[in-house]
């Protein structure tokens, strides 16, 4: 230090604790409520028995597909917005099959969420199983699905 400068003690202090205050603050701001890896988890498997449970009603899909989503399917892939364009022109059948989940593994990462399994479907006539993977985030205090890849498995 220059021998003609002199330190103002009470302005660095006075810097110090505004620097911690802000710092506090903007880690409160943009951390959302802390849940434990289980309720992360749980959060995501009642996230996944809702979307199979709505599977075909677009306007229920909506809270639950981000904007960004992407869709998987064999031969390309699909946004959102194809996604419940495609179920609003193709109305699902009145009677449904019965579909269930297998094997689930549910993976927490920070603000994201990986989700791979398999469901089953059963008709009257046959199982037909499906593997996929579904990756969440956490946007705007909720759950939103970003991602779905799906494999349908051939049968015997």
């Amino acid at each position: 230090m220059a021998q003609n400068q002199t330190v103002n003690y009470e302005t660095v202090g006075s810097c110090h604790w505004l620097c911690a205050s802000f710092l506090t603050l903007v880690s409160c701001q943009h951390s959302p409520e802390t849940k434990s890896a289980e309720e992360s988890k749980q959060e995501l498997l009642s996230l996944e028995e809702r979307w199979l449970e709505v599977e075909d009603d677009p306007v229920a899909l909506e809270d639950i597909l981000a904007l960004d989503f992407l869709h998987v399917v064999p031969g390309e892939i699909i946004t959102r917005e194809q996604h419940l364009q495609f179920l609003r022109e193709h109305p699902a059948h009145e009677q449904r099959p019965e579909k269930r989940f297998e094997d689930l593994h549910v993976r927490v990462f920070g603000q994201a969420g990986i989700v791979n399994g398999a469901v089953i479907e059963t008709t009257d006539h046959r199982e037909r199983k499906t593997l996929f993977t579904d990756v969440f985030a956490y946007r705007d205090g909720k759950g939103q699905a970003v991602s779905t890849q799906e494999l349908p498995v051939a049968g015997p």
